[in-house]
């Protein structure tokens, strides 16, 4: 098996889509196919305006069979400084996964590590993820630490 490591272009969009219905149906397994399908066609829209402009998608892809065997998302975000974050630049990863028959073989350490790299060279002053409990360990070896802050996370859901 040659895994070869990469950055996402539009001709992968398709692949992409799957990519974060995967996720999703893992990690909320309460979702119907009609709540994915618009998840899917909404990404769509999504991926074709934002893709490589302030959304990276690092790939594994497993070059013998042509499959995306795991993948990250990496959202920037530029705003105005603050002492939390001088550059007012910063990073969110997110949808950081590999499909089961790739597991434990190292790929999203090595995608989550590229990420940290390019986030180094474009001065963001943190990167951010909110983790699963199986995430956790990776994200601890690659030195992320859990936020303790003044402030405290809130949402006002609007719609949907």
């Amino acid at each position: 098996m040659n895994i070869i490591f990469r950055k996402a272009a539009n001709a992968d969009i398709p692949q992409l889509i799957e990519m974060r219905k995967g996720y999703m149906r893992e990690t909320h397994t309460e979702l119907t196919e009609d709540i994915l399908f618009e998840i899917a066609d909404k990404s769509k829209g999504y991926f074709q305006e934002h893709l490589n402009r302030d959304c990276i998608v690092y790939l594994a892809v497993d070059e013998d069979t042509g499959t995306v065997a795991a993948c990250i998302f990496f959202l920037l975000i530029n705003k105005p400084a603050s002492p939390l974050f001088l550059t007012g630049k910063t990073g969110t990863l997110m949808n950081v996964f590999t499909i089961k028959e790739y597991r434990r073989m190292g790929l999203a350490k090595k995608l989550v590590s590229m990420a940290i790299e390019d986030g180094r060279r474009w001065d963001l002053s943190y990167i951010e993820l909110r983790s699963t409990k199986d995430g956790y360990p990776l994200y601890k070896s690659l030195d992320f630490v859990e936020d303790r802050s003044i402030y405290m996370s809130m949402k006002l859901p609007l719609g949907d």
